[in-house]
């Protein structure tokens, strides 16, 4: 999605503000007063109008702390002082000076994103302030909320942009009374807030806008951030909801006791049954806005009993451990296998590739949240979203074998300038491994200095995935013991298993979807141009069926 680089003002286009040759990082003056939505022109996109009330800024920006849990990823070195204050001093400008929706559309303000991945992954402060500046060419201006956001009229204005300063400081002095595991159970999990007498549906925000609200969220937990904690929670609030999201009966109280242990299958079993499932056959193009609320409306009762297949535990640290393991690697294989295929480029797909950058965060998320209802509720939406836009993408048939074959090569090459290692260098100073041992230090690199926000997500959440689970050998897939189904059905879900190849993933695909991500985005660092993510999916086309079958 490029920017516009015209002077005039446009409500329809994706970027329709750009500013070129402004300071990205100077706040505003406290005495700006608000105005409204309508009629933006290029003298108003100019202005900067914050929220007329805020706390100070150093309660809620701070310098992160260590993480909340033993699976969040750890920063790399690099991080020093320096880049700490053009973090804090970035995010602080972005959180007063910027609306949360950069357009008319409701595509996401990403600037927190980008600052805080580069920043973990160390970025120097030049760095993080020139990313900054890229988002400041288009966002919108933040304006006062037409009125405040209370106890009272809390549900009243959900999924109105208009009242996204308003909730961001409701959110905000909630989160410094309360602290987040609080707020996240009274405002997202509780029954009130999802089936109350105003059906808020809080938890579907929280997922929709491709999982937007939870990545920033997300954030908020893994850096210990109540300014980003508050802008994600004020952004679920405006998020659209989806009634079809998920059943009722998921919540604790329809359940007289909540079962901690799910089904009986894996959700990687359950992805291969997925790929497999004739019923997904022939999904046909569907538009990027619609395309998951009519999946789920096509599609949702199929979705939902999936979901109630998966077997896992949040009542122990290992069940829940287990769970972010499994929900990691089908990430990685929905969207580097799926895109993957022998005689095409790889389709690094714009939507699918939001499963891997949000499940970085399923270990802080499920550190904040002390319910087993709660975890439960967490984990099966998210899984449910998952499989939702796998289907909603087209289903993108999935073949770890030829994955495998194809991408063999891929792990110790990577362009730019080569070096002449001297003699006695290891393993041999001609072997390509003395040139890259290890793939990951040169795509990191790249990926700091690269300006598609996007591209750090994924790599950082790759990179952090091979960290945990690199060690996996090939054959470490298998279902669970004591599958209480019928022979058929264990009969077809071993064919699907043999189908997807599920035997045959080991711990390097992580660096190998990275490596193929990088390629089609560019080595910007080594000198070739920026690429792009794929918007058109993998949809059945029947013209091309119907050339296949008369040749």
């Amino acid at each position: 999605m490029s920017s516009s680089h015209s002077s005039e003002y446009d409500p329809d286009s994706n970027k329709p503000f750009h500013r070129p040759g402004e300071d990205p990082t100077h706040l505003p003056p406290k005495t700006l007063t608000a105005h409204g939505l309508a009629d933006y022109s290029p003298k108003t996109a100019a202005t900067v109008c914050g929220p007329q009330t805020h706390p100070p800024l150093d309660t809620i920006f701070h310098a992160p702390p260590f993480p909340p849990s033993v699976f969040s990823p750890r920063t790399f070195p690099g991080i020093n002082e320096a880049s700490t204050q053009a973090l804090i001093k970035t995010l602080s400008d972005n959180h007063v000076r910027w609306h949360i929706f950069f357009n008319y559309k409701g595509f996401h303000n990403h600037a927190a994103h980008h600052l805080l991945a580069i920043w973990a992954l160390g970025a120097p402060g030049p760095v993080i302030e020139a990313a900054y500046a890229t988002h400041c060419e288009y966002q919108r201006p933040a304006f006062s909320a037409p009125g405040p956001i209370n106890n009272h009229n809390f549900y009243k204005h959900l999924g109105d942009e208009r009242y996204y300063a308003g909730y961001l400081d409701y959110f905000t002095s909630e989160l410094l009374q309360k602290g987040l595991t609080e707020c996240l159970e009274e405002h997202i999990f509780a029954p009130e807030a999802n089936f109350g007498a105003e059906f808020p549906e809080m938890l579907s925000r929280f997922v929709e806008g491709f999982l937007h609200p939870f990545i920033h969220v997300g954030y908020g937990a893994e850096f210990s951030s109540i300014g980003v904690s508050a802008e994600g929670l004020a952004m679920t609030a405006v998020q659209s909801s989806n009634s079809d999201l998920f059943p009722r009966v998921w919540f604790p109280d329809v359940v007289s006791s909540v079962n901690t242990k799910g089904g009986n299958r894996t959700a990687l079993s359950i992805v291969a049954l997925v790929s497999c499932d004739p019923r997904f056959a022939r999904i046909m193009h569907m538009d990027e806005e619609t395309m998951c609320s009519k999946t789920l409306t096509e599609h949702g009762s199929i979705i939902h009993d999936y979901v109630n297949m998966w077997r896992f535990d949040v009542s122990t640290e290992i069940g829940i451990a287990d769970a972010i393991e499994e929900l990691s690697w089908a990430s990685a294989v929905i969207y580097g296998v799926g895109g993957s295929s022998q005689d095409k480029p790889f389709n690094a797909d714009f939507f699918l590739m939001h499963l891997v950058t949000s499940s970085i965060f399923l270990p802080s998320l499920l550190a904040c949240i002390d319910k087993f209802s709660s975890r439960r509720l967490l984990l099966m939406a998210y899984f449910t979203s998952s499989l939702s836009y796998y289907v909603a993408r087209g289903r993108p048939q999935l073949d770890i074998r030829s994955f495998y074959k194809s991408t063999e090569n891929l792990l110790h090459k990577a362009p730019g300038p080569s070096t002449e290692p001297a003699p006695g260098t290891l393993p041999t100073p001609t072997s390509g491994l003395a040139q890259t041992p290890n793939l990951w230090y040169p795509m990191i690199q790249t990926t700091i200095v690269h300006p598609n926000e996007h591209l750090c997500k994924t790599q950082r959440a790759l990179a952090h995935h091979s960290s945990l689970y690199g060690t996996r050998k090939k054959g470490w897939c298998v279902p669970p013991e004591g599958r209480t189904v019928t022979a058929a059905q264990i009969v077809r879900e071993e064919e699907a298993e043999d189908k997807v190849g599920l035997q045959e993933l080991d711990g390097t695909i992580f660096g190998r979807v990275a490596k193929l991500t990088q390629n089609r985005l560019g080595w910007m660092r080594e000198g070739e141009t920026a690429g792009k993510w794929n918007f058109e999916g993998f949809y059945w086309k029947p013209e091309a069926s119907a050339s296949s079958t008369t040749v």
